[in-house]
């Protein structure tokens, strides 16, 4: 898995860690921002109801994998939290210093930016039968236990974000390996 998808699953998990009321300050005190690396706060909108997973996706979306796990951590210590900020680096070099952020296409986007989960969807609700596994796997980081009990992969896949297909797409590649190099090469 590529480090940028290790790094946006790892915020996923910290975020889960936050009970309701640290999730909701979280969403506030990041909403409260002011400009960071030239770009406006994430609107409060966007982050209102969202659940921790896609509160990960606005940070990466908005800011950059990394610049996105830096706001992070700057929240979550501003929450008195920030024994997890520490978490979201470890292991991978610490946090980088003096590395400009950047926002680089994960390994699902095509260089047109059409998504790989989009762009095979129908082939993929036909061919991938067992989804067990998969879900397994996407269960905690891009569904919670309430959508893994009920889930039905074609009716979730058009309204995932970007960091949800990501995540199915490295799933993807894991449990159906030749199935996705076949379509990979079309």
């Amino acid at each position: 898995m590529k480090k940028a998808n290790i790094l946006g699953c790892r915020l996923i998990c910290t975020l889960n860690e936050l009970g309701e009321d640290e999730l909701g300050r979280f969403k506030v005190k990041l909403a409260d921002m002011g400009q960071k690396g030239g770009y406006n706060p994430i609107p409060w909108g966007r982050l209102g109801r969202a659940k921790p997973a896609e509160v990960a996706a606005e940070l990466i979306n908005h800011y950059g994998v990394r610049c996105g796990l830096e706001t992070a951590g700057e929240v979550l210590r501003a929450i008195r939290r920030g024994e997890l900020a520490g978490g979201l680096f470890a292991g991978l070099g610490g946090k980088p210093r003096g590395e400009r952020c950047i926002n680089s296409l994960p390994s699902g986007v095509s260089s047109a930016g059409e998504h790989f989960v989009d762009r095979h969807r129908a082939e993929l609700i036909q061919r991938v039968c067992v989804v067990d596994g998969v879900l397994d796997m996407l269960c905690g980081t891009v569904l919670d236990n309430e959508q893994y009990q009920s889930i039905r992969l074609y009716e979730l896949m058009p309204s995932w974000n970007r960091v949800c297909k990501d995540r199915l797409y490295q799933v993807l590649k894991a449990k159906h390996k030749f199935l996705i190099e076949e379509l990979e090469g079309k």
